[in-house]
């Protein structure tokens, strides 16, 4: 079964370098056209009519979930890609849509194509359309949740999905942010925890000093059990909650 794809990302690096995966570990896939653009995506899938579509998340201009916004035909495998774990994947995993972190390993890939070409066998032609209603929908009620704090400065309202990490330092939490900020509050984190980790499954106590935003999780490291997040903070694994990141991480 040879499957046509398009790839669609604003990095003409992230393309190729996606083409040579298909290339080197891909059997029957070819990549039938591309574009760095998300305006030319929707044309692009328009007339191709792939079976699978690689759509990076972050594009200038319009970003992919507003590229299929625009689109009137849906019927094709989505693969997303991107470079962050953000709050976005949350809602991709629920609709049970594909999504690959960069930089792409190629048994990733290998994975996501194997099983939309079992569906393609056993005639799941339902699978293949999205429900896209239904994933904006799952975006936007993450999307709008915001917490307010007094700072030391002043009082903050603060996008959940901004939030990377908050800890306890003394008599005061720092929480980190996206854009490398940092808010300093006299709030203590068992408010936090009670607030977030409690309400939002977004959020989890990973230690004494620690609560993280799941999503903005990059790599685990098993043998020295320290989590990496997103800005690269390094957060150490406290025993009595390994289980529960574990069942987070599906382990």
């Amino acid at each position: 079964m040879l499957l046509r794809a398009v790839i669609i990302d604003d990095e003409q690096k992230g393309i190729n370098t996606l083409k040579i995966l298909i290339e080197k570990h891909i059997v029957d896939l070819r990549v039938v056209a591309e574009c760095t653009k998300a305006k030319d995506g929707v044309e692009i899938i328009e007339n191709y009519k792939p079976e699978i579509v690689f759509l990076d998340i972050n594009m200038p201009e319009m970003n992919g979930f507003e590229l299929l916004e625009k689109l009137s035909w849906k019927n094709f495998n989505l693969v997303f890609t991107t470079a962050h774990q953000e709050y976005a994947l949350k809602a991709l995993k629920i609709n049970a849509i594909d999504y690959l972190l960069k930089p792409i390993d190629y048994k990733e890939l290998q994975f996501a194509v194997n099983k939309i070409k079992s569906c393609l066998v056993d005639n799941k032609t339902n699978s293949n359309e999205f429900d896209y209603d239904k994933l904006i929908s799952t975006i936007n009620q993450y999307q709008r949740k915001k917490i307010v704090i007094n700072s030391k400065t002043g009082i903050e309202s603060i996008d959940l999905p901004e939030i990377i990490s908050i800890e306890a330092l003394s008599n005061y939490t720092q929480i980190s942010l996206n854009d490398s900020r940092s808010i300093l509050t006299s709030k203590i984190l068992k408010e936090f925890e009670t607030q977030l980790c409690n309400s939002d499954q977004n959020f989890m106590r990973v230690h004494n000093s620690y609560v993280i935003n799941l999503h903005k999780v990059s790599r685990y490291l098993k043998e020295e059990e320290i989590i990496i997040m997103a800005n690269n903070q390094k957060i150490p694994l406290a025993k009595s909650r390994k289980d529960a990141f574990y069942e987070w991480l599906n382990l």
